[in-house]
């Protein structure tokens, strides 16, 4: 395994360090992609011992991570506390995207005009499904179905008004769907940012790297959303605090991660890392050889940074990125895509890409541990499970 995927491996915890809970990991990451719910939920069992779909789904309840729209305008999981800054620099392009989309599914109408409808129509009212806010918009003189009435309720979130809440529970109407909330109403206070624009984007530049070194500005630029000279600005800001690395990128100083031996044992202790939820410690020992791990659909590790070169082969891409908004589930070996898989009741069908064996049955355990239901593996090549990952 080569130092940099080594190092990306360790940044984005895909080494598995000592438990963070689920708001520790987000803080860690600072957003963990969220548009499929599912995914993102599996997301944190590839990133931790212990944790359950259950332990994800409390802390969307508790409210100590919030489903929010953010970098590049696409749902994640963040911190209520990182909500305000954060759509500081990525609101006003969600805004305006959300006017074009929103006049395209034939809602006329200005931010003066359409924010207070939203507003009247979640205020006090609780989590609400797509159907319960068109619905309760209609009400309020503003016929909006379908896709509309999501590009309104990002509108509202690009200006701090609206959340997602918890999916609906099983059993219940509108179960495992979105749903809408009003943002004060849920996280207990409006949102709002107490950081200037250099302030945000040098504390954007500064958990960027800590999820994503080695990487440049170009890569924060890509994943946030944000122009390049933004990305630029934010590196300067923090440019005090930072290692150029020799094969190109930087990290934060003092973060590079210890390199674990075969036996699985590290040469020392991770360094302390401060989130905006606390210091939390992070193990900074990186994943040993021969390391697997099954990535969920959209996983971080495939979008974090421009390209993905030396950890996705061009002859393998459209097999992961088939295009239409489609980033399928990969097995990971060594910091490498082997392969993909997919999950359709209890059978986990692993397809590699060069007919090799993959070793996918710890793994495939653990899937069922998380989500509590059994899960068998299976290839797709007429191959037969073999081998047990790490």
């Amino acid at each position: 395994m080569n130092d940099l995927r080594r190092e990306r491996l360790a940044a984005q915890s895909l080494h598995r360090p000592a438990p963070l809970g689920v708001p520790g990991l987000v803080g860690r990451l600072l957003a963990v992609q969220a548009q499929d719910a599912t995914a993102a939920a599996l997301a944190f069992r590839v990133r931790s011992t212990g944790l359950t779909r259950e332990d994800v789904e409390a802390a969307v309840r508790e409210r100590s991570i919030v489903r929010a729209w953010g970098p590049r305008g696409t749902l994640h999981y963040v911190l209520p506390e990182d909500l305000g800054w954060l759509i500081s620099l990525s609101g006003p392009a969600l805004a305006r995207n959300a006017i074009r989309r929103i006049g395209q599914e034939g809602v006329a109408g200005s931010p003066e005009t359409l924010l207070p409808a939203v507003v009247r129509a979640l205020e006090g009212q609780g989590p609400l499904t797509k159907a319960e806010l068109g619905e309760r918009l209609s009400a309020r003189g503003l016929p909006a179905t379908g896709q509309a009435i999501v590009h309104l309720a990002a509108l509202g979130a690009a200006h701090g008004l609206v959340v997602l809440g918890p999916g609906g529970r099983d059993g219940a109407p509108g179960a495992g769907k979105p749903t809408y909330v009003h943002a004060a109403d849920w996280l207990g206070a409006p949102v709002a940012s107490s950081l200037d624009r250099d302030r945000s984007l040098a504390e954007l530049a500064r958990r960027y790297l800590r999820a994503h070194a080695p990487a440049t500005p170009a890569d924060l630029a890509a994943w946030s959303g944000l122009p390049l000279r933004d990305a630029r600005a934010g590196w300067r800001l923090i440019g005090g605090s930072l290692d150029e690395l020799p094969g190109g990128g930087w990290r934060l100083r003092g973060t590079a991660p210890e390199i674990e031996n075969a036996s699985g044992t590290a040469s020392g202790t991770g360094p302390e890392i401060e989130t905006a939820s606390g210091s939390e410690i992070a193990s900074g020992t990186a994943a040993a050889p021969h390391a697997v791990r099954l990535l969920p659909a959209f996983d971080e590790y495939l979008l974090g940074w421009r390209t993905r070169s030396g950890v996705l082969a061009d002859a393998h891409a459209r097999a992961v990125h088939p295009g239409g908004g489609i980033l399928r589930p990969t097995v990971l070996v060594d910091g490498v895509i082997r392969g993909t898989w997919s999950l359709n009741g209890p059978t986990l069908t692993v397809s590699p890409f060069e007919g090799e064996r993959l070793p996918v049955e710890a793994e495939a355990e653990d899937v069922s541990r998380f989500l509590g239901r059994p899960v068998t593996p299976a290839l797709s090549r007429r191959e037969t499970p073999s081998g047990r990952g790490r």
